[in-house]
């Protein structure tokens, strides 16, 4: 079987192996929070909104009115009791190669942001919706002591999950496990190896590069869309031979910085963002991450390295299945192995229900940028008779009166 065959056969199977290293984040038990008089709990997921400082740059403009008036409307209604964030609140990493990097409150003063910043102001102010926010890719570098006060003083009584190196995770019960995802996904799980002391990924990078692209061409891309064009495209071109996972690195890196405009000796300003305290050139983080795939296994491994390859072509359905499993090799990782399971990061909604002994349930909340559908999650909790419990998860899409697909599980109490 060649290799791409190997990669074909994942996709089908689903098949996962690794050696866990580092343990993930442990989400802290939520506390029962019950309409009185109703024994109904619902909880609203969003994701992927990428606010960012520059419009001409931004992910999220066109849809900013539409996010702000959904956030509004989630106080007027009776039925909702949480909204958690489920990464990619803020996006400090779309920023051309050769500007100052923004900081998180560059992106929470840009007046564009105005209307949603305001929104999500309310909805903390209301005692009655309790609000947590995960945190992502784009914004790992929420677990910093400044960036998470500054969360907590502009978002009164929001529950910040960041803890270093970049990674948080929500539960309900011991039945649903959220998470933004990106810590399966090979370009963008948080980075404490190829740089020292810093915890930014080769994704950053192929962001700013992406940013640059942006300024040049008028019209922004994203970057899933980009790591998924060059990695299908480089990948059939990479040799065979013992070192071909740093030569796709090598080559997919080097593609995306030609495309972008920016030759090996373009430069990236960091101005000592995560301690880096030179500014390396488009050569030089090449060769710093080259080893992110090849050296997978001995850093932060949960998954194959092939498949943290292929979660980022949007594959994450693997790794939900890895958890509603939880092999004994990472089940000290986990606090308990979930029946429900709901990711972000890929930017694709996506609704997932296995029926039979041990029912489970995928979801992917998808994203509120311009360029794609606005979707988000909701799970309604309810007291049943005879000491049971059901969750129903549904998959919303903006504009539409119900959503477009859901499924309930039923459990003990």
């Amino acid at each position: 079987m060649n290799r791409r065959e190997f990669l074909f056969h994942l996709i089908v199977s689903g098949a996962l192996a690794g050696v866990a290293t580092p343990s993930l984040v442990t989400a802290r038990p939520r506390p029962p929070y019950l309409i009185p008089g109703m024994n109904q709990r619902k909880v609203v997921f969003i994701s992927d909104l990428h606010l960012s400082a520059d419009p001409d740059t931004s992910w999220m403009y066109d849809h900013i009115g539409y996010l702000a008036d959904f956030l509004d409307a989630l106080i007027y209604r009776q039925d909702v009791t949480e909204l958690v964030i489920l990464g990619d609140l803020l996006d400090d990493w779309m920023v051309p190669i050769d500007a100052i990097p923004s900081s998180f409150q560059d992106i929470l003063v840009a007046p564009h942001n105005e209307p949603v910043v305001t929104a999500l102001k309310k909805i903390c102010d209301n005692s009655d919706i309790h609000v947590t926010y995960v945190t992502g890719n784009h914004d790992l570098l929420s677990f910093e002591p400044e960036a998470k006060a500054l969360l907590a003083s502009t978002f009164h009584g929001m529950e910040i999950r960041s803890e270093e190196p970049g990674l948080g995770a929500y539960a309900i019960d011991e039945v649903l496990w959220a998470e933004h995802g990106h810590r399966y996904s090979l370009f963008n799980s948080p980075d404490t190896w190829s740089h020292p002391d810093s915890h930014l990924p080769l994704g950053y990078f192929i962001t700013r590069l992406v940013a640059s692209q942006a300024e040049t061409a008028g019209t922004p891309s994203t970057t899933p869309e980009i790591i998924e064009e060059f990695v299908r495209k480089n990948l059939r071109l990479v040799p065979y031979t013992s070192d071909w996972q740093e030569r796709l690195i090598e080559i997919v890196f080097t593609a995306i910085a030609l495309w972008a405009g920016k030759w090996p000796n373009g430069l990236f300003n960091m101005a000592e963002k995560d301690d880096f305290m030179t500014n390396p050139t488009v050569e030089e983080v090449k060769d710093l991450y080259a080893e992110i795939m090849s050296a997978w296994p001995d850093r932060q491994n949960i998954v194959l390295p092939e498949m943290a390859l292929l979660n980022e072509l949007g594959y994450m359905i693997n790794s939900a299945q890895l958890l509603f499993t939880l092999p004994k090799r990472i089940k000290t990782l986990y606090p308990f192995t979930p029946r429900i399971v709901l990711f972000g990061h890929t930017h694709k909604a996506m609704f997932w229900q296995r029926i039979g002994s041990r029912s489970t349930i995928y979801a992917n909340t998808g994203t509120w940028i311009d360029s794609k559908p606005m979707t988000w999650v909701e799970v309604e909790v309810n007291d049943l008779r005879f000491k049971r419990r059901s969750y129903t998860v549904s998959l919303w899409y903006e504009g539409e009166i119900g959503p477009r697909q859901s499924g309930t599980i039923v459990v003990p109490k």
